[in-house]
């Protein structure tokens, strides 16, 4: 069993955007300082979701998922990755996702994928 890790509270100030996401992502170029998990899409329209959150003013971080956590069920799945938002844009996020999800939905129909897991 691990021990657990101590990080006194005045060591977060000034951290970078890694020590919150998983390493190995892509970014939209726009940082925050906390962020959250909002949705699991196709390694396909990453670029196009990241472009879309920079034009809406949210930062946005799109790392592979871990696959070892993936059910059976999602395995089937093509490769996925996590989306990860800047907390203080959150709302922002979500709009410009509404947005551009039915278009994303419908193209990756026509091509047999999915847009989103």
């Amino acid at each position: 069993m691990a021990a657990p890790v101590s990080r006194p509270v005045m060591l977060y100030g000034g951290r970078s955007r890694l020590w919150w996401l998983p390493a190995g992502g892509l970014g939209n170029g726009l940082d925050d300082a906390s962020w959250v998990p909002i949705l699991a899409i196709s390694e396909r329209i990453v670029p196009r979701v990241l472009t879309s959150l920079r034009l809406a003013g949210a930062p946005a971080y799109a790392a592979p998922a871990d696959s070892v956590a993936m059910s059976q069920a999602e395995s089937a799945l093509p490769p996925g990755y996590q989306l990860w938002v800047g907390a203080s844009a959150y709302g922002e996020a979500e709009a410009a996702l509404l947005a551009i999800m039915p278009a994303l939905a419908r193209e990756a129909a026509a091509e047999g994928d999915v847009a989103w897991r």
